[in-house]
């Protein structure tokens, strides 16, 4: 098991993943970590639901193959307009903004309301 982890803990290291987002996530992640399991020797942690939602928010828009992850969270239409302004400022690219916004449209059909920022 060790193995897998140091593998796993190697290949984050040298690919964009989470060390990279969580530069960017809102200050005081950290201390809203929600813990998952607690055993005798691990605790395991996640991301707030705001948190997380920002992530998989920002990663559905960079990559597109986060649709379901978003769908399964179900943001509502407040969280999405909480959300928008944070994934908006992620990327320079001029074309970002528009892309965002068509990104959350189509996750809020997807959802069974319309966004509008």
């Amino acid at each position: 098991m060790k193995d897998v982890l140091t593998q796993f803990d190697d290949f984050l290291g040298t690919h964009n993943g989470p060390q990279e987002l969580i530069k960017d996530l809102p200050k005081g992640w950290q201390e809203r970590l929600q813990t998952l399991w607690n055993g005798k020797n691990i605790t395991l942690q996640t991301l707030s639901r705001q948190d997380l939602l920002l992530s998989k928010l920002f990663a559905f828009c960079d990559r597109q193959i986060d649709l379901q992850d978003c769908v399964a969270m179900k943001p509502t239409l407040q969280e999405l307009r909480e959300c928008f302004p944070w994934v908006e400022k992620r990327d320079a690219n001029p074309d970002w903004p528009n892309h965002v916004l068509k990104s959350f449209g189509y996750l809020s059909k997807e959802l069974g309301y319309e966004y509008k920022p």
